[in-house]
């Protein structure tokens, strides 16, 4: 491994940047790799990946379809002192505050009325979001954004119901862990006895 994390062919390093475990001394000239995909590889495969070359990647790679959390959710991904990144120009930075241990609501509550639609959305799934924040983002200008309030945060039964009667929403809102139990009993009863109801009797259903 030694002796192949040095070759001159690229291709020969980002396989041993596959490897699920690596000597330090190889993990460490891998790391600081000029190809980036070696990098990228290292941070998705080796569990030995050094913390400061994941906050690199995490930068600039989004995630893969075989690796879709990483290089974040790499248990070397650090976590301590991401706070210091709350107002870092980089949006993908700022969202890193939100994981940091001593991250508060507070900061949730700000990021859910920040410009950049990525940050909206992480607030948006976060469990520390106000109900009253989750309801204001459903009329997020990002579909994106609202579909993750819709589908994940627990919503007043007064304003998930009527979303489940538009078109355009109800889909997603019912699939909301805070849809009432009699309400979805409603919903299954209209489903299973479309097929055999009479169109007047299943619009007078619906509209009761």
């Amino acid at each position: 491994m030694r002796r192949l994390a040095v070759s001159a062919h690229p291709l020969v390093r980002r396989s041993v940047a596959r490897a699920p475990h690596l000597p330090p001394d190889v993990v460490g000239r891998l790391a600081v790799d000029e190809d980036r995909v070696v990098q990228l590889f290292l941070a998705e495969s080796c569990a030995d990946a050094p913390a400061d070359m994941l906050l690199r990647v995490w930068k600039w790679w989004t995630g893969s379809l075989g690796f879709p959390g990483r290089p974040r959710s790499h248990p070397n991904f650090p976590r301590a002192g991401l706070l210091r990144y709350a107002d870092d120009p980089d949006p993908r930075m700022r969202q890193l505050a939100l994981d940091d241990p001593l991250s508060s609501a507070e900061v949730v509550e700000r990021f859910s009325r920040d410009t950049d639609a990525g940050l909206r959305h992480r607030a948006a799934t976060d469990p520390r979001l106000t109900p009253a924040s989750a309801v204001r983002l459903l009329g997020d200008p990002e579909r994106d954004v609202r579909s993750a309030v819709l589908r994940r945060r627990r919503l007043p039964a007064s304003v998930l119901v009527p979303l489940l009667r538009d078109v355009e929403t109800a889909a997603e809102a019912a699939e909301n862990p805070a849809l009432p139990l009699d309400v979805a009993d409603r919903m299954i009863g209209l489903i299973m006895g479309a097929g055999d109801a009479d169109p007047a009797d299943t619009r007078a259903a619906e509209s009761g």
